[in-house]
């Protein structure tokens, strides 16, 4: 769920096989309710957000990861989400979660 998100001018990011893609918003994303990620970049063309393990660390939260789903958790060790591990990708569907 976004908050925030501001248009930005510039920026690109490059994905394997997609080219480069135009970065034009910045936001924050999350849970109203339990918690959010700072500095997320919107990006056109993509159907989802690409967080990495290191946004979420870096926001002080812990990553556990088994092979079938990673699960995020606040420093007070309340859960943030956990999200099912498909084709080499977590999917976290952060609606609904409060």
């Amino acid at each position: 769920m976004f908050f925030d998100l501001k248009s930005i001018e510039g920026g690109t990011i490059a994905f394997g096989g997609m080219g480069n893609r135009k970065i034009t918003g910045i936001c924050k994303i999350g849970i109203p309710c339990l918690a959010s990620i700072d500095i997320v970049l919107y990006v056109e063309g993509l159907k989802y957000n690409l967080l990495s393990i290191s946004q979420f660390c870096d926001s002080g939260y812990n990553a556990f990861f088994n092979k079938d789903q990673c699960t995020v958790k606040t420093e007070d060790d309340n859960s943030f989400f956990t999200a099912k591990q498909h084709n080499n990708m977590c999917e976290i569907d952060l609606i609904g979660l409060c």
